[in-house]
């Protein structure tokens, strides 16, 4: 939740919305890779809650405490010693191991994405050792709706497929990903599709956004809402086309721009995604300054930036703003596709087409992997031309997938069984989690 990156802020504000909303009861916490353990505030429903934190740290220079291998460590002592008086003292010792052995449900959900080794196996191996923790501790583990895959190496295939097969739930924000679940499994588990849980994230409205220069009011044209993501930008965290794109990233966004610019009645807001200091590879804000000075002086008047940072609420307002939106940070997309507008994912992976297609928009999809240049910026012209015949089927589509979100999460913290993938009902009547109608409906089963 410290991440400059607000799609991540965003998975994380919208799971504990939805897990409240299923479970009012329910007391939550986060379990994440973080400097420290000081509890963090998220909205749910326009009121503050705020969620403890219960961290672990890579870095050798960690209290043993909360290091990552001290964890590890503490979590084979438990599994190999099982023993009550052993137990209790490694979780007096341990917060980590503490909180995963009181609570009722733990889930990953890997900052969406990185459930595959596209970022690096290094960085896959380290997301992984906690989630194993749990699985050594728990016996099992929720994986919430993400992307699984694609692998380019045999071990984190074997690692994705040892996780795989000791989830106890497999839920998957696109069919592909179904269909990488039983491959990884050999069909021994089953993935049960479920939407991205950011299209229930809630949007705030700032009453005057810091808008650069600020837009004119009651204005007429129309704001299309261009997100630059940084990390393509700088050819990814190797900086020599990492993803492997056709496209010619900076390129693309120069004749987009001028190209959305000549048309009459329009205005260009440049929207940053990720907030990185200006030297970070990940840095989405300098990449749209870098834009801005790139663009011919005399459409400057009409090219408008976000000149601040905003939490993943208020920049999911700060979009709302827009009639059309063009973006290349998947969460930005859902931020604008969740509000009903026409929105074009700029792709440099196959997320995107899975989490289009949930809201029937799998063709707005500009795959940077395959698409040359100017192919891509004629076909964006034409997705703006037609905008507003996506419009009515794409807000009816939105509603399917929030009722959607509502319906599985509900059915998963209630301790019902409605499909074989949500095959695990919780022990309810742990006091970490108290939820009165679960406990009533496990009684009358008994």
């Amino acid at each position: 939740m410290n991440t400059g990156n607000r799609g991540v802020s965003a998975l994380g504000a919208s799971l504990v919305k939805l897990i409240v909303q299923a479970c009012p009861g329910a007391a939550v916490s986060f379990l994440i890779g973080n400097r420290d353990a000081k509890p963090t505030r998220v909205v749910v429903n326009g009121q503050p809650r705020v969620i403890p934190v219960i961290n672990f740290r890579a870095s050798p220079r960690a209290h043993p405490r909360e290091q990552l291998v001290a964890i590890m460590l503490a979590t084979v002592l438990y599994r190999v010693l099982p023993f009550g008086p052993v137990r209790r003292a490694l979780g007096r010792w341990v917060p980590w191991v503490r909180a995963v052995e009181e609570a009722v449900v733990i889930g990953d959900i890997r900052g969406g994405d990185s459930f595959s080794d596209i970022y690096g196996f290094r960085r896959f191996f380290l997301a992984s050792l906690p989630v194993i923790s749990v699985i050594w501790i728990k016996g099992s583990v929720v994986l919430f709706p993400q992307t699984y895959g694609p692998f380019k190496s045999a071990r984190a295939r074997w690692l994705a497929s040892y996780i795989l097969n000791r989830a106890s739930t497999i839920l998957c924000r696109d069919r592909v990903s179904v269909e990488e679940v039983g491959r990884l499994t050999g069909g021994r588990r089953q993935g049960r599709f479920c939407p991205d849980v950011a299209f229930a994230l809630e949007p705030f409205h700032p009453d005057s956004p810091d808008i650069q220069p600020p837009l004119p009011a009651g204005r007429g044209e129309v704001l299309v809402g261009l997100n630059v993501n940084g990390l393509m930008y700088n050819g990814g965290y190797t900086r020599d086309n990492m993803f492997g794109l056709k496209l010619d990233y900076r390129e693309f966004l120069v004749r987009l721009a001028t190209a959305v610019l000549a048309l009459p009645g329009t205005r260009l807001l440049l929207v940053p995604h990720t907030f990185a200091p200006d030297h970070s590879v990940e840095s989405d804000p300098a990449a749209c300054r870098e834009l801005f000075d790139r663009l011919p002086s005399g459409l400057r008047d009409r090219v408008h930036r976000v000149a601040r940072e905003y939490d993943q609420h208020e920049i999911k307002g700060v979009i709302g703003r827009c009639d059309f939106f063009v973006g290349s940070r998947m969460h930005s997309c859902i931020a604008a596709l969740s509000q009903g507008i026409p929105t074009v994912g700029v792709a440099y992976s196959r997320k995107f087409v899975g989490v289009f297609e949930s809201v029937g928009a799998e063709d707005w999809i500009v795959d940077g992997r395959t698409e040359e240049t100017e192919a891509a910026v004629e076909r964006i012209l034409a997705m703006l031309h037609r905008r507003e015949q996506i419009r009515p089927t794409l807000i009816s589509r939105v509603e399917s997938a929030k009722n959607e979100l509502s319906s599985i999460f509900g059915a998963m913290f209630s301790g019902r069984r409605e499909e074989a993938s949500l095959n695990a009902a919780p022990r309810w009547e742990n006091d970490r989690v108290r939820c009165e109608t679960a406990r009533e409906r496990q009684a009358s089963d008994a």
